[in-house]
């Protein structure tokens, strides 16, 4: 069975930036991906957004290339901001309060009906989780993987 996960634009930034203490976590997921075990999707907004997110510094310039040829992995799948999207989107800024790109991000997932939504951004989207959608979305942070030392020492 496929797992299917969408990220919000901050976890590719978490990964592609790198975020040292969150890169651990979007490789494991990035790991099973790219085995054939999960399928991760993101709005095509992320193209944009992962480059540059609020309180965190700009990736630079210079690693266009690379940031281009990530996106184009087979085991992510780009979603079109359509009109369906965009009108569910501007629901959720209505009905819950979440900023237009989270909300965008949020109805894309609900558009694919995605096991799971990862995002960092507990303050504005990980706080819904369960309470968006029908059947709920989960949504959550990456799973941090487990630590290896932690575990020798846990097993002795």
């Amino acid at each position: 069975m496929v797992t299917t996960v969408y990220w919000d634009a901050c976890v590719f930034h978490a990964l592609l930036g790198p975020e040292p203490d969150r890169v651990k976590g979007c490789l494991m997921i990035e790991k099973q991906a790219r085995e054939g075990s999960a399928l991760i999707y993101t709005s095509a907004v992320t193209l944009t957004e992962c480059v540059w997110l609020k309180g965190k510094e700009r990736i630079a310039k210079n690693h266009e290339d690379a940031i281009q040829k990530y996106f184009m992995h087979k085991f992510i799948r780009l979603i079109n901001c359509d009109r369906v999207i965009a009108e569910q989107a501007r629901m959720l800024v209505w009905h819950f309060g979440l900023k237009p790109k989270d909300a965008i991000h949020v109805a894309s997932a609900l558009s694919q009906q995605v096991d799971v939504m990862h995002s960092y951004d507990n303050a504005d989207i990980v706080k819904f989780n369960g309470q968006i959608g029908s059947p709920p979305l989960k949504i959550e942070n990456p799973p941090n993987p487990p630590d290896p030392l932690k575990a020798a020492t846990v097993a002795s």
